[in-house]
């Protein structure tokens, strides 16, 4: 039996080499997380951002699930607050590069997301951001947040459309890219009263005067805007009745278009109609 002692002697020592191993891990990705929170009261976010990120892989090591999603959690703040600062600045490279940070350390936070879509938007890359943006609207547990990523997909095809139409002598080529751009976005959200102000706009360049008719007449049923966005509806429902030869129905959707910066164009048509 007298062999065996140096066995066990080897093992005592190695149970006692592990149970202190992690002891001290433990203790250090404690260190780690209260160095990360001094660093972050001092202003030092890149470096609480580290150190939030290595308190996250050490408690993992010492499973201890709480901690790890606190830092985990805490670190993609900073990353989206980081990523704030770069966008602010117009460094849209290094803005993505930190919210695609914060995405992935802790994906339900998804600020970091939605900043990833603002950011590739602003380097051109649209399709990408849409694609976010989708993802975004339809996410879970922060409804202010998708909120902004509906308003962003909105107001990308509603510019599409406006920019279109507004050029100087519209064409009806400009015509389908606006019909176009308003297709998909009613693809993925309600039509609003834009979307239908646009549309009538769009079929009234075209010459379909019905259908541009229509078109106002739905965006005024729900319009909940300001005086100038309703004067600017009845406008281009008088331009619509005009177009098909109805000068009275013109003449009342003119005068209720006298207002803001349509007001002188509109009396113009009321002195002529």
């Amino acid at each position: 039996m007298k062999s065996l002692h140096p066995i066990l002697s080897v093992f005592s020592l190695l149970s006692l080499f592990l149970v202190t191993t992690v002891t001290v891990s433990a203790q250090e990705y404690k260190e780690d997380f209260n160095a990360a929170q001094e660093a972050a009261k001092s202003g030092s976010l890149d470096t609480a951002r580290d150190l939030f990120a290595s308190a996250a892989s050490g408690a993992d090591a010492a499973s201890d699930a709480e901690v790890a999603q606190r830092a985990r959690y805490v670190a993609a703040q900073i990353d989206y607050k980081l990523g704030n600062a770069a966008y602010k600045a117009e460094d849209f490279e290094a803005a993505l590069q930190y919210y695609s940070s914060g995405e992935s350390i802790y994906p339900a936070y998804i600020k970091n997301h939605y900043g990833k879509g603002q950011a590739l938007n602003k380097l051109g890359r649209t399709e990408e951001a849409l694609v976010i943006w989708e993802e975004v609207m339809n996410a879970p547990g922060d409804r202010k947040t998708s909120l902004a990523a509906e308003r962003q997909i909105r107001q990308n095809f509603i510019s599409i459309a406006s920019a279109a139409l507004g050029k100087r002598n519209a064409t009806r080529a400009d015509a389908d890219e606006a019909l176009a751009a308003l297709a998909s976005l009613t693809e993925l959200l309600e039509a609003d009263a834009d979307v239908h102000f646009y549309t009538a706009q769009a079929h009234y360049v075209k010459g379909e005067g019905d259908a541009a008719i229509s078109a106002a007449r739905q965006a005024l049923e729900i319009h909940s805007g300001s005086r100038s966005d309703k004067a600017k509806i009845y406008y281009v429902l008088g331009e619509a009745y005009v177009s098909i030869n109805d000068r009275d129905a013109a003449r009342e959707a003119f005068q209720n278009a006298v207002y803001g910066s349509y007001k002188q164009s509109a009396e113009h048509y009321l002195d002529t109609l």
